[in-house]
């Protein structure tokens, strides 16, 4: 038993290595957001988004790119790739959540469901950077790096536009004052990042109009047709709830996992589609509150498992407001005990507590 301890972390890079190839999918979009990148990269920028089914950003395309080059031209990632990916995710899991075994047990076999997703694969493999980099900026903003932080939020919104959603998670790192000029700066960047393809006098992005998915939220409004202004609409909801959750975590350690989950759940309980991918970002943030919850590592798991379930049942709605309401109980107590126990805090949230 001691040896299986010892070496847990490479048994659990062997099974995320042995699992990753049984549910591998072709990536949807993956090619065609390789096309598009190689567009870029061959100076054709009115070409990129002539057509309105281009909804990734400019570095979401160009990443695109590389992996396509590593694998097959149908966006099928190279054998390697994969059983690296799923021992990566299963073995980092495990690294994040150090220092306590159950954790990291709880992490392990988390990771593993979401390889067997498979996350991923069955997704835009770059839209796993954005809730990383929403947490990013609230340790940024935190230490007052304002400049860090904008430059991460706007890459985000340059890897998809959807990322500008978890702007508001500033909120939870800086007062009123010094967050919103900051947000409005790193959705300014952000939006540049398209202008040059928006003055060839080609961009058709906001000419999409999508479908509604049966079981969604806005289904329930009988419209025919998703336009862009009933996404703006989504948007200003999904950013007002992180916006009240990062508010109400701003003395809480676990902000860097709790908001940006916040925005991820936000967003698929709002969206008018559903895709399983949608749900890949905040199987990322609930494998980083796993990590950084110290004190209740069973509800910070419950949530991670909640969602997996959800994504594999397409229980989208029941699921994801499920795990809302429990990353809202975690906000609302966990900021009494923080504020009202300092001292407790630094050392149930070392980890956090020492990159502040």
């Amino acid at each position: 038993m001691s040896d299986l301890i010892r070496y847990r972390r490479a048994i659990a890079a062997l099974l995320g290595a042995v699992c990753a190839p049984l549910a591998v999918t072709t990536p949807p979009d993956l090619a065609d957001f390789a096309d598009a990148g190689g567009l870029i990269l061959r100076g054709h920028l009115a070409e990129v988004y002539a057509n309105a089914w281009n909804q990734a950003g400019p570095v979401q395309l160009l990443i695109s790119r590389l992996l396509v080059a590593a694998g097959h031209p149908d966006g099928t990632p190279a054998l390697p790739v994969i059983v690296l990916t799923g021992a990566a995710m299963v073995a980092g899991a495990m690294w994040l959540c150090r220092g306590s075994l159950r954790r990291e047990l709880f992490a392990a076999l988390l990771a593993l469901l979401w390889v067997l997703a498979p996350l991923p694969w069955n997704g835009h493999p770059a839209e796993l950077a954005i809730p990383v980099l929403w947490a990013y900026s609230v340790k940024l903003g935190r230490d007052r790096r304002e400049l860090a932080a904008v430059a991460a939020l706007a890459l985000g919104v340059a890897i998809a536009p959807w990322a500008i959603l978890g702007i508001p998670c500033l909120l939870a790192a800086a007062p009123w004052r010094r967050a919103l000029p900051a947000g409005a700066v790193a959705a300014a960047l952000g939006a540049a990042s398209y202008l040059p393809f928006v003055l060839t006098g080609h961009f058709a992005m906001f000419r999409l109009k999508w479908g509604f998915s049966a079981g969604t939220l806005p289904s329930l409004l009988h419209l025919h047709d998703v336009t862009w202004g009933l996404r703006l609409a989504q948007g200003a909801i999904v950013a007002g709830g992180v916006a009240l959750i990062a508010l109400r975590c701003r003395r809480d350690p676990r902000a860097v996992a709790l908001v940006p989950l916040a925005a991820g759940l936000l967003r698929v309980a709002t969206d008018p589609i559903y895709y399983p991918y949608y749900w890949f970002p905040v199987a990322v943030s609930s494998v980083l509150l796993l990590a950084v919850d110290r004190r209740r590592p069973v509800l910070a798991g419950l949530i991670g498992y909640l969602a997996a379930l959800a994504e594999s049942g397409n229980w989208t709605v029941g699921g994801s407001l499920g795990c809302l309401a429990l990353v809202v109980f975690l906000a609302v107590t966990g900021r009494t005990d923080v504020a009202g126990k300092s001292g407790e805090t630094e050392a149930t949230f070392p980890a956090v507590a020492a990159t502040r």
